[in-house]
């Protein structure tokens, strides 16, 4: 009896394993749609922007008294340029930087 309870719990553990051990699908057949009509674009036709450079940054966010300092908050964005220095995109991070200095 105990000899068929731990063969059973070892199948059942072996099993277990095996799918969590399993890789998860891509991320292409998770997002891949299907075009169901005839509509196809050309992809000259497309236009897409791409940055010629991209480059982090500080921003100042506020200014603040506390107990008598000034506190500056900047926060990091990630700024994406095209060939002739336009601004594409700015991208806001979760990097802050304070700085706390008296109040003259």
């Amino acid at each position: 009896m105990k000899t068929n309870l731990a063969l059973i719990g070892a199948i059942i553990v072996i099993t277990i394993s095996i799918l969590l051990d399993s890789p998860p699908p891509s991320e292409d057949s998770i997002y891949y749609q299907f075009q169901e009509d005839d509509e196809s674009v050309d992809v000259d036709a497309m236009q897409i922007e791409r940055s010629a450079s991209s480059s982090l940054e500080f921003i100042l966010e506020e200014m603040n008294e506390v107990n008598g300092k000034i506190v500056e908050t900047y926060q990091e964005y990630e700024i994406h340029k095209d060939a002739e220095g336009n601004i594409i995109s700015r991208i806001p991070t979760s990097n802050y930087q304070y700085i706390k200095y008296e109040k003259e």
